[in-house]
């Protein structure tokens, strides 16, 4: 960080870059999915990593209210610790629907909360590229039916996104590599045949695509 009379000139942007080891971006989308009574409204609660790209947090609910809210900052604790992130500062939209009771669960647990300007969604645009990714890659190619299909989608797409998908931001790596499965190659492989194979995420709508030695 600059010195104190240097740091109201910090833009938005540097604000981010500098702190994108200890921050987590976080956001709520909707997404209609097809019950007994017709459609119905979903709400996705996610959050992202911002320096590895990974997504730590993606759930979903017919109503999230207060209970579930709280109930979501737990498990986004839990899953920091077992991740071994130790993130520091929260930065959610300002969403009607991000209900007061999830910044007071991470608010007690030490995490500072910065709320993006009023409508300006382009400065969450981490959290913002991934609702394009899983809508456009993922949930907008699905017939979906009930919560539980819902349900079981993301934590599918949330591992290819994890462990196979490669991020431009990030220097075309993936957030996780360990998660993917893929082999390591020795570098004495390198020179030989290698072998490309396919791992299909639902039903081959995500490919991953790795070599394999022959």
């Amino acid at each position: 960080m600059p010195p104190s009379p240097q740091r109201q000139r910090l833009t938005w942007q540097q604000f981010l870059s500098r702190h994108a080891e200890v921050l987590l971006c976080a956001d709520l989308f909707a997404k209609e999915v097809w019950t007994f009574c017709g459609l119905r409204t979903t709400y996705v609660l996610f959050v992202l990593h911002l320096r590895t790209r990974r997504i730590v947090l993606a759930e979903a609910t017919f109503s999230p209210q207060a209970r579930w809210m709280r109930q979501m900052g737990r498990n986004l604790l839990v899953e920091c610790d077992d991740l071994g992130l130790r993130p520091r500062i929260v930065v959610p939209n300002r969403d009607a629907l991000l209900v007061h009771d999830l910044d007071v669960t991470l608010g007690r647990a030490g995490l500072q909360i910065v709320k993006t300007p009023f409508r300006a969604p382009h400065a969450n645009a981490y959290a913002e590229r991934w609702v394009g990714s899983v809508t456009g890659e993922c949930l907008d190619q699905l017939i979906l039916l009930r919560m539980g299909s819902l349900q079981r989608t993301l934590p599918i797409y949330r591992d290819f996104f994890n462990g196979h998908r490669p991020h431009q931001g990030i220097g075309n790596q993936i957030p996780d590599p360990r998660a993917g499965g893929e082999p390591d190659q020795p570098r004495g492989l390198r020179d030989r045949a290698l072998t490309v194979e396919c791992q299909q995420f639902l039903g081959g709508l995500p490919n991953s695509y790795y070599r394999r030695a022959a």
